[in-house]
């Protein structure tokens, strides 16, 4: 895996100049803080660009549960349409996080409503040895459900912690009651969410070591298609190979291991290194480079100033 430099992260998650609010999902322009609000923990995290070098990450943890796996490869375009898929990710993560509550609930309903569609079984080929071969799934599985979300918050706060620090162990135990309203709204029961961050690292470090999340053949396959998506042009394969190694750099060493992923000690080394100079240099990064224009669209709304004309 190809080590990047530090001015190829950076190009990666440079905003396009001008920014242009009509190009972002928020279309509501109620003055509606949503679902967090500009006080939260959650805005002062999702705001930074550089946690886009961790969304892969994300997709990696909750694929190595053999069935959320399943569940991608019978009904789910990540592998013939996997940018686009990508895109509708980020799009409903922006919503929830800096949209009204009117905009986050509508389309975490439509979500949802999708997910009820997603039904199968695991082929025993594959099978693991926490997860039987012909065992249902389900798009609406609480325990599923209960799993992407915890992945998804648990990768931010990871990201976040490896790439720009500063955050409290207070901060994180809100972040995380944060997101229990999403949670809620996606299906997790209540009595599966999260009261503080040690509670959240608990399940998942349990749910890695001797549970459900270690990755079978399906697994696999669908970290093939999240590290080497098919590309246009070659010009592109630089940019994804740095999204693959900062995502596989903050895994956990047992999913990395059981995805058969190569990591030596000089990868390591470096995936340290370059976290260790973004944590360095954050302060001192030109502004765009650590507050998204969707935050600062958000702020715009929550204090009345919509910039109505550009969000037509």
């Amino acid at each position: 895996m190809r080590i990047p430099t530090p001015a190829l992260l950076l190009r990666l998650v440079r905003p396009p100049d001008p920014i242009l609010t009509r190009r972002l999902p928020l279309r509501d322009p109620a003055q509606d803080p949503g679902l967090f609000g500009p006080g939260s923990v959650t805005w002062r995290v999702m705001r930074e660009p550089l946690l886009m070098l961790g969304a892969g990450r994300a997709l990696l943890m909750q694929a190595a549960h053999p069935l959320v796996a399943q569940g991608a490869i019978d009904h789910s375009t990540y592998a013939t349409d996997p940018f686009g898929r990508f895109e509708r990710t980020i799009e409903w993560v922006t919503v929830v996080c800096f949209g009204t509550t009117a905009e986050a609930t509508r389309l975490s309903r439509a979500i949802s409503a999708l997910h009820r569609g997603v039904r199968g079984s695991l082929p025993t080929e594959h099978a693991t040895a926490a997860v039987a071969g012909g065992r249902p799934y389900s798009g609406v599985d609480p325990h599923l459900l209960r799993w992407v979300h915890a992945s998804f918050v648990d990768t931010m706060l990871v990201t976040h912690d490896a790439m720009v620090g500063g955050l409290s162990e207070r901060d994180r135990d809100a972040f995380v009651r944060e997101w229990n309203a999403v949670g809620t709204l996606m299906g997790v029961p209540r009595r599966l969410l999260f009261t503080d961050a040690s509670g959240l690292r608990a399940y998942v470090q349990r749910q890695v070591s001797r549970g459900a999340a270690r990755p079978g053949a399906g697994s696999r396959r669908v970290a093939d298609t999240v590290l080497r998506p098919p590309l246009d042009s070659r010009l592109a394969r630089p940019g994804m190979d740095v999204l693959a190694f900062m995502a596989v750099g903050l895994l956990p060493t047992r999913l990395r291991t059981a995805y058969g992923m190569a990591w030596t000690p000089a990868h390591s080394a470096a995936h340290a290194g370059l976290c260790l100079w973004l944590r360095m240099v954050h302060h001192g990064l030109p502004r765009r480079l650590r507050v998204s224009p969707v935050h600062d669209l958000a702020s715009a709304r929550t204090a009345g100033r919509w910039p109505l004309r550009e969000a037509a």
